[in-house]
């Protein structure tokens, strides 16, 4: 996979925890701290396992999750950022050996979707998550009427929402996680608007109060009532008023910002929609950034997936395939600006979920290399984990930022790095330096009353992880190094 390519570099590093009142993004610098592949098949580069999806522990615990399809779920520590670490392997035995598609966590109950994508029963399983570090399975479901899998999970109030594929929409009641049943399902209309030759899927879903919003791959967008989950109905649905002719539609994931929606659509990129009257909802704006057309999905150096909203809704995550991650600015949720990501097209990795919290991001890659009629051709599956720097305009009217307590500079670092801190208080007083492997650098430095400098001139060029260590906390940020 090639380096993180940055949009521009920062002039400043540090945690930012911003109020986005009037705030404009600068720049997103995302950096890549550590990775895990699964092993390949049976020579080096035949297929590997993908992982699908993924979730940053939410209780803000160094676990991530990661739904890895027929190798199941594993459990990532990322106590050192720098070398990600597998500490428990669930397999599909655990689950009625259905593969593991996506996941939602909420508290301590982490909620996974069922069935291999196209041709197996969907499912649900319910796991407490107290301890991260060996998540036990409280129940499990599976559908025996319906044969196309499980591409997503969303809870609500007792309720959990599969998206089963062709098959639309399963309804199971988790209210006692322990004892799952059945409760419902429901099927939108798939002949609209038939444009695909082939069925939609309920592939992306976002709920807000008593409505669904299903992306329906070939079938738009749909918006579902499930003010009685017992039995679910369609009151809209959508398809991009200028979608390109001969083109097939291919509404993959949802995201929600107050009255807008963010709705993921394959190689036809990004489309938001004003939602303030959801029976009717319209196109604000359209991101084609790959420019499809007719048979473009073959070869397009973009299929957007999942998406995540972060840094309190100020930013919008795509994975976008063999474009891997890219990052918006969503302050003005009317017109996404691209301010970075890892966007490196026809490098043979390809993005297919993404998740972020906090400052980390976690994005979820396939291998599809040999396999016949693939858009792209991506050799790593695994998960690759990154953080996430963020520069705000200062000079905004009324922009106003969570004070940081140290500045590094230069950044990039040639010859001296120099970290200063406001208080001598709260000054690091131990640093170290570590390689993308997680190998301890040595480098020699000078400490003052206020900060340290750092001799780099020995250093080879490239990207670092600092540790800062204070008697009040310990904080980790990239640092890259150009001679």
């Amino acid at each position: 996979m090639a380096n993180t390519i940055r949009i521009p570099l920062l002039g400043m590093v540090g945690a930012f925890v911003a109020q986005v009142n009037g705030q404009s993004i600068d720049t997103v610098l995302v950096t890549e701290l550590g990775r895990y592949q699964h092993p390949y098949v049976q020579f080096a580069d035949s297929f590997s396992a993908p992982v699908l999806s993924s979730r940053i522990d939410r209780l803000g615990r160094p676990y991530v999750y990661l739904a890895c399809s027929d190798s199941g779920l594993f459990v990532w520590d990322i106590t050192v950022p720098t070398a990600p670490v597998v500490i428990k392997r669930m397999p599909t035995s655990f689950f009625g050996d259905l593969s593991v598609t996506n996941l939602e966590q909420d508290g301590t109950l982490l909620y996974l979707a069922l069935g291999a994508l196209e041709n197996s029963e969907p499912g649900i399983a319910v796991l407490d998550v107290t301890d991260a570090t060996d998540p036990m399975v409280l129940d499990h479901y599976a559908h025996p009427a319906f044969a196309h899998g499980g591409a997503i999970v969303k809870v609500k109030d007792g309720f959990a929402y599969v998206g089963a594929m062709s098959d639309g929409l399963l309804v199971v009641d988790v209210s006692d996680p322990q004892d799952v049943q059945f409760h419902s399902t429901y099927l939108p209309d798939p002949s609209w608007p038939g444009i695909a030759s082939y069925a939609p899927n309920a592939r992306g879903m976002a709920i807000v109060d008593t409505l669904l919003y299903l992306a329906f791959d070939a079938g738009g967008l749909r918006v579902l009532s499930i003010a009685d989950p017992s039995a679910p109905y369609q009151v809209a649905q959508y398809l991009n008023p200028q979608h390109p002719l001969l083109t097939n539609p291919a509404y993959n994931n949802i995201a929600v910002k107050d009255d807008r929606l963010f709705v993921a659509i394959d190689y036809c990129g990004l489309e938001v929609l004003d939602i303030a009257d959801p029976v009717a909802p319209q196109q604000v704006e359209w991101l084609n950034p790959w420019s499809c057309f007719g048979f473009s999905w073959f070869g397009s150096d973009g299929h957007a997936n999942e998406l995540v909203l972060a840094r309190n809704d100020s930013l919008l995550l795509m994975s976008a395939g063999d474009s891997e991650v890219l990052v918006y600015d969503v302050t003005n949720s009317d017109d996404p600006v691209l301010k970075g990501g890892h966007i490196v097209p026809n490098d043979t990795a390809a993005a297919w979920g993404v998740d972020a919290f906090g400052d980390l991001i976690v994005a979820g890659y396939i291998n599809n290399h040999g396999l016949a009629f693939q858009p792209f051709d991506s050799k790593f599956g695994g998960a690759v984990l990154f953080s996430m720097q963020v520069d705000f305009t200062t000079s905004v009217a009324n922009a106003t930022m969570v004070h940081t307590p140290f500045v590094i500079w230069p950044q990039p670092a040639d010859d001296v790095l120099n970290v200063r801190w406001d208080d001598a208080r709260d000054a690091a007083t131990k640093v170290e330096l570590f390689d993308t492997h997680g190998r301890t650098v040595n480098m020699s430095a000078r400490r003052s009353a206020d900060g340290w400098s750092f001799d780099m001139a020995s250093l080879p060029s490239g990207i670092y992880v600092m540790r800062l260590g204070s008697s009040s906390a310990i904080r980790t940020v990239p640092v890259i190094v150009v001679h």
